[in-house]
């Protein structure tokens, strides 16, 4: 039994390859099926695509791979898709150790529950209809979190230039007395065109790849990560694809990190981190540039990544690589 289709998830946007059979005389001997993945088993793949849904033999298939939502919008792919589909691919990046969903699954409210590391993981990630009147479905969310002790946050995404009172669900959450804070922007890239920055590495630097993270990796997290290690450890064992990088100085100190996660044909990057003693000597920018390299290797044609718009040489690093805005997004807590 092929194990080519190991690593992608129902749900997942697809492009797989089989070989035909009986092979014809003449012409192609294989044919490619694209769309959603609905079911696989030991025999049988079965894919919904916008002409209905197929189902190929386990045993043809050559080649398997996932592939980015398909656009709603004409554009650069990194451009065209829209807020609330790379919305769903960046919670894929970054989950919660308990999700639910208001509404539709994958079309509603998922809301998640992290034991408070990082808002991402702790958060409300409104990405179409809560199956509920707006102010029920705030109920249902200042409910679900304090059941757990929660501060009740949402991830609220915004165009470029639009306001929180531009939305309906903003405006309802700011009359309610939540507070705004803790914006961020969302940047995008073609992998590969962001690989064309790429300039000589930092002398004195040795580099480690791995699929999960060791006690160095996790070491030379960021003091945030540091301080809650433990739920930190059961987060990052969640997403199914992932590569984690890890620089070392000479004599084997780790002097940063950096991670990778795969969903979709998209890699997002998360959580790079550079020890205060080696900064300056343009280990962010390599640990970077060496993240993308192994997102194309691993077959991701598009990149995303998470920063705040005050942290400015995150943003002189990210941008000068040609990464560009796709929107942004605000937290709001209800205190």
């Amino acid at each position: 039994m092929s194990d080519l289709m190991v690593g992608l998830t129902t749900g997942t946007r697809v492009a797989v390859r089989t070989r035909i059979d009986p092979a014809p005389m003449h012409g192609p001997t294989l044919t490619d099926t694209v769309g959603e993945l609905l079911a696989v088993d030991e025999d049988r793949v079965r894919i919904g695509t916008r002409t209905g849904e197929v189902t190929l033999r386990r045993d043809l298939v050559v080649a398997a791979r996932a592939i980015p939502p398909k656009p709603t919008r004409r554009g650069a792919p990194h451009r065209a898709i829209a807020i609330e589909d790379l919305h769903l691919v960046m919670t894929r990046g970054q989950p919660g150790l308990e999700e639910s969903w208001l509404g539709t699954k994958g079309a509603g409210w998922l809301l998640r529950a992290g034991a408070g590391w990082t808002g991402r993981s702790n958060s409300v990630a409104p990405v179409g209809d809560p199956g509920l009147p707006l102010s029920e479905a705030v109920d249902a969310v200042e409910s679900w979190y304090r059941e757990r002790e929660l501060v009740p946050l949402v991830m609220l995404p915004r165009p470029v230039g639009a306001a929180t009172t531009d939305d309906p669900l903003g405006a309802l959450l700011l009359h309610r007395g939540w507070i705004e804070g803790n914006p961020a922007d969302v940047l995008t890239g073609r992998t590969e065109t962001l690989l064309q920055g790429a300039g000589p590495s930092p002398a004195g630097f040795s580099l480690h790849v791995s699929d999960a993270p060791d006690e160095d990796w996790l070491a030379g997290g960021s003091p945030r990560l540091l301080d809650h290690l433990d739920t930190a450890r059961r987060i990052l064992a969640l997403p199914a694809r992932q590569l984690f990088l890890t620089a070392r100085g000479e004599g084997g100190a780790v002097a940063g990190i950096v991670r990778v996660a795969l969903n979709d044909g998209w890699a997002g990057l998360f959580g790079l981190h550079v020890d205060p003693t080696h900064r300056g000597r343009g280990l962010g920018r390599w640990l970077t540039i060496e993240a993308l390299r192994a997102a194309a290797d691993a077959g991701a044609s598009l990149t995303y990544l998470q920063v705040e718009p005050g942290n400015e040489p995150a943003q002189r690093l990210y941008r000068g690589l040609g990464l560009t805005t796709h929107h942004d997004y605000v937290y709001l807590a209800h205190r």
